[in-house]
């Protein structure tokens, strides 16, 4: 009989482990909007750096695009632990804190991050200055350790923070430095302040990269493979030039 069992259940096993492989669709969680890496068109479609080579990634998985499903970012790590979707693709940089929860691919892109102000905010001296970041980012955590005099207000958007800096309701903004470029777009009053911050990298981590449950490495594996072989084709170029007049590829 234990014959029987064992032998039982190692069939479930390779059953099971055959269909982990067989992805006919994945489900991809995206923070929108945060451009110039996702956010809607005019007709009301996805669109961005992120979305492109997100679907690129999918074809190379599943042989179609993506199921794209938009998450607040403070609900979007629980989100895909319960189940919501397949894959955080979504500008999550990879650090040791998320690692304890997620696993990552192979890092995707690097950018820095920046403050953005249109009263010549220093950062050095912030007593008493109100300072937005998006709620549960790697900027929010920065701020919240090195600007302890700041008030800070987190905003589930960046494109509320905006209104209110453009509004004179924030003193500064701290962003990832395309995401500022690209909401403020032709705006004379509000610019970067400060030199670009990267470090540290306990904060800001290794990279952007897609985040799964821990035991999905086999849709892991894949997805590295995938972005590997955009890149080495072209394909990864192509798109980003499309979004960037810089290298974001790491």
């Amino acid at each position: 009989m234990k014959k029987v069992l064992l032998a039982l259940a190692g069939a479930l096993a390779v059953a099971s482990a055959v269909e982990a492989k067989d992805y006919d669709l994945i489900r991809v969680g995206v923070d929108a909007p945060y451009p110039p890496f996702e956010y809607k068109a005019p007709d009301g479609t996805l669109t961005g750096f992120e979305i492109e080579l997100g679907n690129e990634v999918c074809k190379e998985v599943t042989g179609k695009e993506c199921e794209w499903v938009i998450q607040a970012w403070d609900g979007i790590i629980p989100s895909l632990l319960a189940r919501k979707y397949d894959m955080i693709f979504s500008s999550m940089s990879i650090n040791a804190e998320r690692m304890e929860t997620v696993l990552f691919s192979d890092p995707y892109y690097t950018t820095p991050s920046a403050f953005f102000s249109a009263t010549g905010f220093d950062p050095a001296m912030s007593k008493g200055k109100r300072v937005g970041a998006q709620r549960g980012t790697t900027q929010d955590t920065y701020i919240t350790e090195f600007l302890t005099d700041a008030e800070i207000v987190r905003y589930t958007t960046a494109d509320d923070m905006v209104v209110d800096l453009k509004g004179g309701r924030l003193d500064a903004m701290f962003v990832d430095a395309p995401v500022g470029l690209e909401l403020l777009g032709d705006d004379t009053e509000v610019k970067q302040v400060g030199d670009f911050v990267k470090e540290p990298a306990r904060i800001f981590g290794e990279g952007v990269g897609a985040a799964f449950r821990k035991r999905d490495t086999d849709l892991e594996d894949q997805v590295s493979a995938a972005l590997k072989k955009l890149k080495e084709n072209g394909t990864y170029d192509a798109i980003m030039k499309k979004y960037f007049d810089f290298d974001i590829k790491i």
